[in-house]
């Protein structure tokens, strides 16, 4: 009788938790930009307010300027929006998570978690790599695998990947030179 800790059982979970991880970091990310244009706009906003009523002009149209980009970016990049849908797509892999636990690792049940993990997948909006490989290593390091096994990101990537994708080469690089270590001559 297999078990869920064997290879293909192993991949399934692994996968499953790692997007767990990976739509609830999105989530955390997205509240907090959310939370920071709010609390943008009303703190400046009322600044400007009190700086108009005691003649402050010059000022308040700095104040106005900030309250209308914050205003502005929540508007087109919707921050609760996509917070939301994060929440979402996690609760909805932590719950296959909970599901695979009270299965029997048999092949049919198997390709029923492979199944479901791809319904859920057909809802989410493009992923970030790099938040993609973050969830990854934590995953990693949660199952107390080697710290080698976990992909080297820089401190630049692990903060800026939420907003864009850089420096893949040297990624590359390292997965091409570990798969090549790992490859026994004959």
């Amino acid at each position: 009788m297999s078990d869920w800790s064997e290879d293909s059982y192993y991949d399934v979970c692994f996968s499953v938790e790692k997007c767990r991880r990976y739509h609830a970091k999105m989530q955390a990310y997205y509240d907090w930009c959310y939370n920071l244009t709010r609390a943008a706009t009303a703190l400046t906003g009322t600044a400007s307010f009190f700086t108009l009523l005691a003649g402050g002009t010059e000022i308040a149209k700095y104040l106005t300027a900030i309250v209308a980009a914050a205003a502005s970016l929540d508007s087109v990049f919707r921050f609760n929006r996509k917070a939301r849908l994060h929440e979402g797509l996690s609760r909805r892999f932590t719950e296959l998570s909970a599901r695979i636990a009270g299965w029997e690792p048999v092949p049919q049940n198997l390709k029923k978690a492979r199944a479901e993990r791809l319904r859920i997948e057909k809802d989410e909006p493009p992923v970030r790599r790099l938040i993609d490989l973050q969830a990854q290593n934590e995953e990693t390091r949660a199952r107390e695998i080697p710290e080698e096994h976990c992909v080297p990101l820089s401190r630049t990537q692990r903060v800026f990947g939420y907003v864009v994708t850089f420096d893949m080469r040297r990624l590359e690089i390292w997965y091409a030179q570990r798969n090549k270590d790992s490859i026994k001559a004959p």
